[in-house]
């Protein structure tokens, strides 16, 4: 019959023990023979109880030893993303408005891959932006921006964008506009207040005629000759009323209100959410046959809007930059500001 290997080992020591009693007086001998009689079950019982944990740690080890992970399984990191997006559509829209602004405010969105983003906004539905965009424009009552506007005006492309300083104040909307020197019509200035002339604005032109300031149409000739858009357009609520207005024209024609495409652009190292609507026609039932909306993933804040007509001309393209909250007094849309020149 075979012997354990621990075994063995005890066995050796004690043929060695046995010849080093030989040579020892007979009582101390004996004290030790007594010792060493209970010593070789010991060894081998130790032995025995290490080699089988030994064993036991091995099998225990190999068992939930990881195995190499499966880039669709559900629970991975790449499908991930999609089961997310997948409880997010299955959500009603307030919940998924909150959703939306509890991942920009975290900073949990702008984390994500483009992949991921691209996969949960697909998720939303287009009201849910909407309540978002309406409810990020309600916190942000005061504030002002530099805009530069690019567009085209009687068909004619502007060669030179304005570049303009904004100040907004939203109820009751009240807007001074100041064209900045590096963009067409340097130093022209307006102010609207919608509480003294809500049909008319007041400003003059830049250059020699800047003086001479009168009041006008927002949407007259003297406007409509520099934009397709009036001065009330200045302010972000108008980006969410008019994806507003475009999503309840295409829910009338039957068309489906989601964005046609969504992206992740990225510019001056600011990632962006590029939302692209397709419209059947252009103005006045459809903002543009072809719009997109720019999103900061970090603020929530429009950056952008470009937009084409039915041949696939750029009809504008708009930046806003330098975003910034304040608290205006009634003298910053005043006229007899003295930091203006009306």
């Amino acid at each position: 019959m075979s012997m354990h290997p621990a075994q063995r080992a005890a066995h050796r020591s004690c043929r060695r023990s046995r010849r080093l009693l030989h040579s020892l007086p007979i009582a101390t001998a004996s004290r030790i023979a007594l010792a060493l009689a209970l010593l070789p079950a010991a060894l081998v019982a130790g032995a025995l109880s290490a080699s089988e944990a030994r064993a036991q740690s091995n099998a225990v080890v190999g068992a939930s030893a990881p195995a190499a992970p499966d880039a669709n399984a559900p629970g991975s990191p790449t499908a991930a993303a999609d089961v997310d997006a997948s409880k997010l559509a299955a959500l009603p829209v307030a919940a998924q408005t909150q959703w939306l602004s509890r991942a920009i405010k975290s900073g949990e969105l702008a984390k994500m891959s483009d992949d991921q983003i691209v996969a949960r906004m697909q998720a939303i539905q287009a009201e849910a932006l909407v309540r978002f965009l309406k409810a990020e424009s309600a916190a942000l009552p005061e504030y002002e921006y530099e805009l530069t506007r690019h567009e085209r005006i009687n068909n004619q492309w502007q060669t030179t964008p304005d570049r303009m300083l904004v100040k907004v104040r939203e109820k009751p909307l009240q807007i001074y506009a100041k064209w900045l020197p590096d963009g067409a019509h340097a130093g022209q200035e307006i102010i609207y207040d919608e509480t003294k002339n809500p049909k008319e604005m007041y400003g003059h032109l830049g250059g020699i005629l800047g003086f001479t300031s009168i009041w006008s149409s927002i949407d007259g000739t003297l406007a409509r000759s520099q934009s397709n858009h009036t001065v009330r357009d200045l302010g972000f609520a108008f980006i969410a009323e008019q994806i507003a207005h475009d999503g309840r024209s295409f829910r009338a024609a039957g068309l489906p209100e989601k964005p046609a495409r969504i992206s992740v652009s990225e510019s001056n190292g600011i990632r962006m959410l590029a939302l692209e609507w397709d419209a059947p026609s252009g103005p006045p039932q459809h903002y543009a046959n072809k719009s997109r909306v720019l999103i900061d993933l970090k603020t929530g804040r429009p950056r952008g809007i470009e937009a084409w007509d039915a041949s696939g001309q750029k009809i504008e393209e708009m930046r806003f930059e330098k975003v910034r909250k304040a608290q205006w007094t009634d003298a910053t849309f005043d006229p007899k500001n003295p930091d203006y020149k009306f």
